[in-house]
């Protein structure tokens, strides 16, 4: 029902007289538009298309320019951008809290970006780090971390937790997980379960002691995905363990099932530290999805249903899929959520 039914049933209910509707319909109709989020996206897209005709130029004419010269530039503008990020850094405070400068949060993820190609520029060009390259990928996550803490910023957050990740040799990138991946290694799989649970275990524990709660939203989003992912890989890869793999990835869908219900109610409920409709949702969706794809998995290796004909082939992923899509359905949020009292 569109907002202009509501109101002409309650002017035909008597609730609100003719004149009250046109001066709603009015206000509706004259009050400013946010353009809060379009200019934010914008913002962030400029940073990006800088930083890559940055890395463009220094492609194209570093024979030119010279090594020197465009290093020295490169680590002029990174600390340009952290100064000024650094003027208008928010006080601290274990909450969420904001930059005193509309731009201090852009001018942050500039200098980052600036110090990723500063970093791999000096790597290439002198060999700075030698053949230890898990620096190359530690640096950054020990820059960003603290970084993002003292900001406040969940995009040098997401950063420095991918760096991390990077550091022990993982690649979380689902659609390239049979074309180019690291999971056919049993050690690195289980350094990446490792990893995810120790993140997500950080992320919990900071939550529970009120540093940075809105933080966790991230933390599991990135870890969450990593785990499930490992698991998958080693359940595809690794016979003699699959039983493991496979207990794992349902108990960890389970988890997060859980979880996104929990802070769904706690969002009605009124806590502000819980994760939002869209938030839980991508919990849930992510447990189903994962889920779905490791008994798809189980099903086919085990069972072999292609040698009993192709009807029951195209039935299981018909029957399957619809009721997947079903359940997603009916778990959606629907409306606004209030808070109910009994």
């Amino acid at each position: 029902m569109s907002p202009n039914d509501v109101l002409n049933e309650l002017s035909k209910q008597g609730i609100i007289s003719a004149g009250q509707q046109a001066k709603i319909v009015e206000s509706d109709q004259k009050r400013p538009f946010s353009l809060h989020w379009e200019l934010r996206a914008t913002l962030y897209v400029g940073i990006l298309l800088l930083s890559s005709g940055l890395g463009l130029l220094v492609y194209d004419n570093f024979d030119q320019i010279g090594h020197s010269a465009l290093l020295l530039a490169m680590a002029v503008g990174c600390a340009a951008c952290f100064a000024f990020a650094w003027r208008s850094r928010p006080e601290w405070t274990k909450g969420q809290t904001r930059s005193r400068s509309a731009f201090g949060d852009y001018a942050l993820i500039l200098g980052c970006l600036l110090f990723l190609t500063l970093e791999g520029y000096a790597q290439y060009q002198y060999n700075v780090f030698g053949d230890r390259y898990g620096l190359v990928t530690l640096l950054p996550a020990l820059l960003f971390l603290p970084l993002a803490y003292r900001f406040d910023h969940r995009g040098v957050l997401g950063m420095a937790l991918t760096a991390l990740i990077s550091w022990v040799g993982v690649t979380v990138r689902p659609l390239e997980l049979y074309f180019k991946t690291n999971f056919f290694d049993q050690t690195t799989v289980l350094s990446s379960i490792g990893l995810a649970i120790l993140l997500i275990a950080v992320a919990l524990t900071l939550r529970k002691q009120g540093i940075k709660a809105h933080f966790t939203y991230t933390y599991l989003t990135i870890a969450g995905n990593l785990l499930l992912i490992a698991l998958l890989g080693g359940l595809f890869n690794f016979e003699e363990s699959v039983i493991w793999f496979a207990l794992g990835l349902a108990v960890t869908c389970v988890a997060f099932d859980r979880y996104a219900r929990l802070e769904h109610r706690a969002y009605r409920a009124g806590d502000p530290t819980g994760a939002g409709q869209a938030e839980s949702f991508l919990f849930l969706l992510m447990s189903a999805v994962y889920g779905y794809i490791g008994v798809t998995y189980l099903f086919f290796h085990y069972l072999h249903p292609t040698s009993w004909g192709d009807g029951l082939y195209y039935w299981y992923f018909i029957l399957t899929g619809i009721g997947l899509v079903a359940y997603l359905m009916s778990q959606l949020p629907k409306g606004n959520t209030v808070h109910e009292s009994v």
